[in-house]
């Protein structure tokens, strides 16, 4: 299935169809791990609304949200009250039925697709067109929603990413750098959600020292959401390129992590149960084979890497690894790379 049914086709595709060449729809985010799929590594299963999407989720009432933001702020006080109020106007339009029959029929295929049917639980995630580049501004300034398990949330969800590109400090770059306020599109990608065991990020290099000799790895128990956002001390682990030789490790304290709460419906940070805290949450195997698969990933885009994963609970090892995302490394990247193996 793809596409919608009032007939905007580019509205809706599947990760699967999507590769490099269509960042301009899809964010450069969805077009990597469609790209990922297609070689065969291990990504969620995943339906995309393009950039076009949020479009013809406006339809008419384009001009109304134009006219909101012709508001001028006095201050970044106003500029929070405009995006609000643009949120709330998001939060309030109704879907176009056509758009929103395709969303509904794409979330229950995906359950079809994944085995899982009514225990699909699924990542809602942002992805802007412009984010995630070698000199990206907009990285991680729009939002993203673990845990939905209805299409109603997931209908809910999409809007409030739609909404986080016009968030307070989007807005203000925007002004600052005299663009267009409803510049730089959005696509959303609605995927399955990986029963996080363990969680982190993977850098294809040492980002203290810049040694791309080495792969440094951070992790936590649960979704990688605590590592991500420097909640937690991870444990740490330091691996030499090209032999997969584990040079140092380090059990951090883990003192919270990321468990999906059923009450409330989404991802909350709980403390670490004290024994589990002690333990390392990755096994040597686990550690070299992500080093493996980044150093991979930095071998065909050309340059160092910042990888997110998760290792999936009910699985074994290798079929437990899952790649969520990767972006070229900012800090080091404009400084010259020396020699070294791309295998591990």
């Amino acid at each position: 299935m793809t596409g919608t049914r009032d007939g905007g086709h580019a509205d809706l595709v599947w990760l699967d169809q999507v590769s490099q060449a269509d960042i301009a729809r899809v964010g450069a985010k969805l077009a990597r791990l469609g790209t990922l799929r297609s070689l065969g590594a291990q990504v969620p299963d995943a339906f995309v609304l393009t950039s076009t999407a949020f479009d013809t989720f406006l339809g008419p009432a384009r001009p109304e949200l134009e006219r909101l933001l012709e508001t001028p702020p006095a201050g970044l006080e106003d500029e929070e009250r405009l995006s609000e109020a643009v949120k709330a106007f998001i939060d309030q339009h109704p879907f176009p039925p056509g758009l929103e029959h395709s969303i509904v029929d794409a979330f229950t295929e995906l359950a079809e697709r994944t085995g899982l049917g009514d225990r699909l639980s699924t990542a809602v995630r942002s992805s802007g067109v412009t984010e995630d580049g070698i000199d990206a501004s907009f990285a991680g300034q729009y939002d993203s929603y673990l845990g939905l398990r209805s299409a109603d949330g997931v209908l809910q969800h999409i809007r409030k990413c739609w909404g986080s590109r016009y968030n307070a400090r989007a807005l203000d770059y925007r002004r600052r750098w005299n663009l267009p306020l409803s510049a730089h599109g959005i696509a959303v990608g609605v995927m399955q959600l990986v029963d996080a065991r363990s969680a982190g990020v993977t850098f294809t290099l040492n980002p203290i020292t810049g040694n791309r000799g080495e792969v440094m790895i951070e992790a936590n128990w649960g979704f990688g959401e605590s590592v991500v956002s420097g909640l937690v001390t991870p444990d740490y682990f330091l691996v030499k390129r090209p032999h997969g030789e584990i040079l140092e490790e380090r059990i951090g304290a883990k003192e919270v992590w990321s468990v999906f709460d059923a009450e409330q419906g989404r991802v909350v940070e709980q403390p670490t149960p004290r024994e589990q805290a002690r333990r390392p949450c990755l096994s040597h195997a686990e550690v070299r084979e992500l080093a493996r698969l980044a150093v991979e990933i930095e071998a065909r885009e050309g340059c160092p890497q910042d990888v997110e994963w998760a290792i999936d609970a009910h699985l074994p090892f290798p079929d437990n690894v899952f790649l969520l995302q990767h972006r070229p490394e900012t800090s080091w990247a404009a400084r010259p790379a020396p020699e070294v193996a791309n295998q591990v």
